[in-house]
């Protein structure tokens, strides 16, 4: 029989560790929403028109392919504040957007800039 003992087990979280509000994360500050599931008809204005119910929009990132010019069905929208993202990412997570449920997610990653090469 070895000598070695037994590693300790982590210790279980309470609730008083995690928010479970919000899933654990702090997303309080998060001025970034994710939104996932676009149908390939969604261009930039669109975004633009439905999420500005929400608050003021600083930046959106849609990404599209080179060839056909038809989003990647997602993108990143950063607001001015994280009381706006907060509002728009509950509002319609889960929500249609030209037919097709949406997820939408809060995200602390500022959207990337566009390389000039």
């Amino acid at each position: 029989m070895s000598t070695r003992g037994r590693s300790i087990s982590p210790k279980p979280l309470q609730d008083a560790d995690v928010d479970m509000e919000n899933g654990g994360n702090d997303d309080k500050k998060c001025k970034v929403v994710v939104v996932n599931g676009l149908s390939r008809n969604v261009v930039q204005s669109h975004l633009q028109t439905i999420f500005a119910f929400y608050g003021e929009i600083v930046k959106i990132d849609l990404p599209l392919f080179l060839k056909s010019g038809q989003n990647r069905g997602k993108a990143a929208l950063e607001f001015t504040d994280a009381a706006s993202a907060q509002k728009a990412a509950s509002h319609m997570n889960g929500g249609q957007l030209d037919g097709l449920v949406v997820k939408v997610e809060l995200s602390d990653l500022p959207i990337r800039t566009r390389s000039r090469s």
